[in-house]
């Protein structure tokens, strides 16, 4: 996170501050609020949020947002599988072209042979090294960049936020109803067509209240921005049953549960010899024969066990003082929603109702 000076303001968030459903024009595109104060940005569906890989944790006390180890494994697969093909398909090249001069060679042992040592196949480790130094590279560099930033604690009991500067130990915890969200949208030209990028970002006032720090990511549409609000909103001011879920765990376990049921259902189905289908590798043989090539040369289980490193080198430790703040405290002593998101949230569920959206609300 960063403070709002250092960064390329769109607009400024101290000298005027925004409304939920306030919509702020800046240069090249403009800017959709979804707070403060945090009132619906549009009618709710039960466990509609579904999973969402910015929750680390989530209880009925509080809830921590940052970025989970999700996709670690998949990253360290790529890096592994591709170099590997590079390889083996270099090395195939060298050894058909070895293989048509077998008369030189006596066949397809000494041809396998002189491909690897005269014929060049040892050039082909060079790029397969150099492929895994970058791919591995990025892989720790990212893990360790990640773990170096403390998640954002929501306390749903106390109605407050904790979050921790860049490179800083000491927290600072702000009211939830200050919290101001939104989703931006910048307009681009091509020379073919124009384009249009959104932007998730949400800023929290510091210790004195008259500066803000913010948080902005790249998300594909205005509905993903909409539901990264959600994410916050629902647990901070609605039942359970509007929670989202943890991130989906990544590690040695869930690899050989999946894998299990990948068999399972490969071996109970109607199993064709060759049939394409993106999202079902289990209804050919050819299909399951590609899942084990590209695991096989990803190295298995070791994906998983980096993305379990990766999981426990970026958990939070938190003071004990935000881990007392933590605790749960009894239920009369529970803050409570201020009057005027009281009345903001009724006139906005009232204009949801006839068929308005937060883009027509004025509050």
């Amino acid at each position: 996170m960063s403070k709002e000076k250092t960064l390329e303001s769109e607009f400024s968030l101290s000298e005027q501050r925004p409304l939920a459903g306030d919509i702020r024009k800046f240069p090249l595109g403009e800017a959709l609020f979804f707070s403060p104060k945090p009132i619906p940005s549009t009618k709710m569906v039960p466990r509609g949020l579904g999973r969402s890989n910015q929750v680390l944790k989530i209880n009925d006390v509080y809830m921590d947002i940052g970025q989970s180890s999700a996709g670690k494994a998949f990253q360290v697969q790529v890096s592994t599988f591709c170099p590997m093909v590079v390889f083996f398909v270099f090395l195939l090249i060298v050894l058909v072209g070895s293989y048509v001069t077998q008369d030189r060679f006596g066949g397809i042992v000494q041809a396998f042979l002189y491909a690897i040592t005269e014929g060049g196949g040892l050039i082909g480790f060079i790029p397969v090294l150099l492929g895994f130094m970058i791919g591995w590279f990025v892989i720790i560099q990212s893990s360790l960049k990640k773990a170096r930033k403390k998640p954002i604690r929501f306390n749903r009991q106390r109605r407050e936020v904790c979050y921790f500067e860049e490179n800083s130990n000491t927290p600072i915890i702000v009211p939830w109803e200050e919290v101001v969200c939104w989703v931006s949208v910048y307009q681009g030209y091509t020379g073919n067509t124009v384009v249009a990028n959104y932007t998730f970002g949400f800023a929290l006032p510091d210790a004195d209240g008259e500066d803000y720090w913010r948080f902005q990511m790249p998300v594909a549409l205005m509905e993903d921005g909409q539901r990264c609000w959600e994410v916050l909103r629902c647990y901070m001011e609605e039942p359970p049953e509007y929670w989202p879920q943890m991130a989906e765990e990544e590690n040695r376990k869930t690899f050989e549960e999946k894998h299990k049921q990948i068999k399972q259902r490969f071996l109970n189905g109607d199993r064709y010899w060759v049939r394409y289908c993106m999202h079902d590798y289990t209804q050919s043989y050819l299909g399951m024969f590609g899942y084990y090539v590209f695991n096989l040369l990803s190295c298995w289980k070791l994906p998983y066990l980096v993305s379990e490193w990766d999981s426990k080198i970026s958990m939070a430790k938190f003071p004990d003082e935000i881990k007392e703040w933590s605790d749960p405290i009894p239920e009369d002593e529970w803050a409570k929603p201020s009057e005027e998101l009281l009345r903001q949230r009724a006139k906005a569920e009232a204009h949801y109702a006839k068929g308005g959206n937060l883009t027509t609300l004025k509050l």
